[in-house]
C-alpha cells in the first residue's frame, strides 16, 4: 500500500514537470509576436498568412526537437553558444556569440517598447515611463531561477489563455467574414519574420531539462506541445481580431480591437493580455540571455545580469522604438543564422557518445533544404522591410 503511494507521489511529481515544461515554452513563446500577427494577416490576406504559419509551425517544432535532441545528448549545462562551441568550433562559436547577443538584445528591447506601451493604456500614462517601469520590474525579476519561473509561467500562461477566450467571446458576435477576403501580393512575405519571431521559443529548452529532471525522455513531447499549445491560441486569436477590427487592426492588435467595438473592457482585458504574455516571455529570455553570459561567455554571475539590462535599455534610450519592422526583421535574420547553426550541431552531434532518451533522424537533403529556405526568407524579409512594401 505504502509502495503504491509512494508511486503515485512520484508520478505526479513527473507529470507536474512536464507541464511546467511545456508551459516554461508556451509563456517563452507567447510574447510580443502575438500582437503583431493580426496587422500582418489582415494586410497579407487571412489565407496566406495562415498557410505560412501552418508551415513554419512546422519547421520550428523541427528545428525545436533537433536542439532537445543536442540538449539531451550534451554533459554539462550549455546554451546555444556552448553546443557551438563543442561540436563546431571557435570560429563558429564566435559567430553565435554575436547572434544572440545582438538577437537578445533585440528581443528585449521590443519587449521593453511593449510593455511601456500595455501599462500606458492600463493607466492612462505616457508609454515612455510605462517602459521604464516595466524595465525595472523585469530587471529584478530576470535574478529569479529556473524553476521558479518555470512555475511562475505555467499559471501566467493560464492566465493568458483565459483572457483570449474572454475577449474571443466579447468580439465573437461583431466578426464580419469580408475581413478574412482581402489579398495584397505585394505583402505575401508580409507574416514571415513577425510569425517566426512570434512562434520561436528555442531558448527555453535547455531550461525545460532542467525542470524535467529524471523524466528526460519526455523532452521531445513537452516540445510538441508547447509549440503546438501557443499556434492554437494565435490562430484564435489572429481570427478574432482580424474578423472584428477589419481595416482598423493596428499594429499592437488590442487599440484597433477596442476601437471597433468601442470597449473600454477590451482594451483593459488586451492590455493586461499583453503585460502577462509580454512579462512570461521577457523573463525566459531574460533568464536565457543573462545565463547565457555566465555560463558561456564566462562573465561574473553579477556581470551578466548587469549587462542583460544595460544594453537594451541603452537602445531604448537612444530611441530605438520600432515594432513590426524590427520583429519582421528579428525574426526572419535570428532564425535563419540559427536554424543552420541548429542544423549543422544536429548533423555533429549524432556521433556523441552520449544515447539520448528519443533522436530525430531525417534525410540529409532536409538539412540543406531548411537552410536554403531560411536564408532566402531572410534575404526576402531585409529586401521587404528596406523598401518599405
Amino acid at each position: 500500500m505504502i509502495n503504491a503511494l509512494e508511486g503515485s507521489t512520484m508520478a505526479n511529481k513527473f507529470e507536474k514537470n512536464f507541464w511546467l515544461a511545456v508551459f516554461s515554452l508556451v509563456g517563452t513563446t507567447i510574447g510580443a509576436g502575438i500582437f503583431g500577427l493580426p496587422f500582418v494577416f489582415f494586410h497579407s490576406g487571412f489565407l496566406s498568412g495562415f498557410f505560412e504559419l501552418i508551415f513554419l509551425v512546422s519547421i520550428v517544432l523541427l528545428i525545436q526537437q533537433m536542439l532537445g535532441e543536442i540538449a539531451l545528448r550534451t554533459k554539462g549545462r550549455k546554451r546555444l553558444v556552448g553546443y557551438a562551441e563543442e561540436y563546431l568550433g571557435l570560429k563558429w562559436e564566435r559567430l553565435v556569440k554575436t547572434s544572440v547577443l545582438l538577437g537578445s538584445t533585440g528581443v528585449l528591447l521590443v519587449y521593453i517598447i511593449l510593455g511601456g506601451e500595455f501599462l500606458a493604456l492600463i493607466f492612462n500614462q505616457s508609454a515612455l515611463w510605462g517602459s521604464l517601469i516595466f524595465f525595472v520590474f523585469w530587471f529584478f525579476a530576470v535574478l529569479a531561477r529556473p524553476r521558479t519561473f518555470g512555475r511562475a509561467e505555467f499559471f501566467t500562461s493560464f492566465l493568458v489563455i483565459l483572457i483570449i477566450i474572454i475577449i474571443s467571446l466579447l468580439g465573437a458576435g461583431h466578426i464580419n467574414q469580408e475581413n478574412f477576403k482581402g489579398f495584397d501580393v505585394k505583402n505575401l512575405l508580409l507574416p514571415y519574420g513577425v510569425i517566426l519571431f512570434a512562434i520561436t521559443g528555442y531558448t527555453v529548452i535547455p531550461e525545460m531539462e532542467d525542470i524535467l529532471g529524471k523524466d528526460k525522455h519526455k523532452l521531445k513531447r513537452a516540445i510538441f506541445y508547447g509549440t503546438l499549445i501557443p499556434s492554437l491560441i494565435y490562430l484564435i486569436f489572429i481570427f478574432v481580431v482580424v474578423g472584428v477590427s477589419g481595416p482598423l487592426t493596428s499594429s499592437d492588435a488590442i487599440s484597433g480591437l477596442a476601437r471597433a467595438l468601442n470597449s473600454r473592457t477590451v482594451l483593459f482585458l488586451g492590455s493586461l493580455l499583453g503585460l502577462l504574455a509580454i512579462a512570461g516571455a521577457s523573463l525566459s529570455h531574460g533568464v536565457y540571455f543573462k545565463e547565457t553570459l555566465w555560463h558561456d561567455f564566462k562573465l561574473d554571475k553579477r556581470l551578466a545580469w548587469f549587462l542583460t539590462g544595460l544594453i537594451p535599455i541603452s537602445l531604448f534610450l537612444l530611441g530605438a522604438r520600432n515594432f513590426i519592422t524590427t520583429i519582421g526583421l528579428i525574426g526572419a535574420l535570428l532564425f535563419a543564422f540559427q536554424a543552420v547553426v541548429i542544423l549543422l550541431i544536429h548533423k555533429r552531434a549524432k556521433s556523441s557518445a552520449v544515447k539520448p532518451p528519443y533522436e530525430i533522424n531525417i534525410p540529409g537533403i532536409i538539412y540543406y533544404a531548411i537552410s536554403i529556405l531560411a536564408v532566402l526568407g531572410a534575404i526576402l524579409e531585409t529586401w521587404h522591410s528596406l523598401n518599405g512594401t
